[in-house]
């Protein structure tokens, strides 16, 4: 296993980036990330998803990834095999696929609580972002050092430039495609479930776990996002020359 590893965010600045060099690195995506796999030209080695929202738009997709890609791990968030409050959507399940089990949810990241394996889940406390998320599976899995590409940590609210639907608490649909928010305009589009973007609440959770970030021994993480939102809290380094070994 490689000692470093890249988390593809989903954010516009993605498009800034070079993406054909990390098709030989470990990487993680997330979300619907996957309409992108084919113009990248490689699948990642890991994906993951936690917004039980956005799961009720990709689910069936995620199921055709198991079947079909060649994604090495799945890190799905559930509920006793299904999308968590939503008891009609089955997980996928298979030797590839880890269902994640909150333990709690924390009101910030001051800390990520080790992970424990129990009957194929990892069990944890979760918390409401997905590249913090994917970064405690990366450093459990045994990287030394993580770096994100596509993690802008900057956002509009939809329902102030698009035509979306508010669908109780943080649950939006969209009418439309033209997202703002992604690498894609249609990322959340037509027809998509997505939770309501939260930009200083991400901020400051990437703020906070900077603190368990640098009380772990061999372990570090870079930004590879130019423009971040996040790059106050992470030395940047433009990936061409992370890539060559600058640090």
């Amino acid at each position: 296993m490689n000692k470093t590893a890249f988390i593809i965010g989903n954010g516009p600045s993605l498009n800034e980036i070079d993406i054909s060099l990390l098709a030989d690195q470990d990487t993680m995506s997330f979300n619907r990330a996957y309409i992108a796999y084919e113009e990248w030209g490689f699948d990642p080695t890991y994906y993951l998803t936690i917004d039980g929202n956005t799961m009720l738009s990709v689910i069936d997709d995620v199921h055709e990834l198991v079947r079909s890609s060649n994604i090495k791990k799945f890190f799905i968030l559930g509920q006793n095999g299904l999308i968590h409050h939503h008891p009609d959507r089955l997980l996928p399940t298979g030797d590839n696929v880890f269902h994640l089990e909150e333990t709690a949810f924390p009101n910030s990241a001051t800390c990520v609580p080790d992970i424990q394996e129990i009957n194929g889940k990892l069990v944890y406390s979760i918390l409401p972002n997905a590249g913090i998320n994917g970064l405690a599976i990366l450093r459990y899995l045994g990287y030394e050092e993580v770096a994100f590409v596509g993690q802008d940590a900057r956002y509009v609210d939809d329902t102030e430039y698009r035509d979306v639907e508010v669908e109780g608490w943080g649950k939006y649909k969209s009418f439309e495609n033209n997202d703002k928010n992604h690498f894609r305009s249609d990322y959340f589009g037509e027809d998509c479930y997505f939770g309501k973007p939260n930009q200083d609440q991400i901020i400051s959770l990437w703020a906070g776990v900077k603190n368990w970030i640098d009380a772990q021994e061999n372990f570090s993480v870079y930004s590879c996002t130019p423009n971040s939102n996040l790059n106050p809290y992470y030395k940047y380094i433009p990936l061409e020359q992370f890539i060559k070994g600058e640090r």
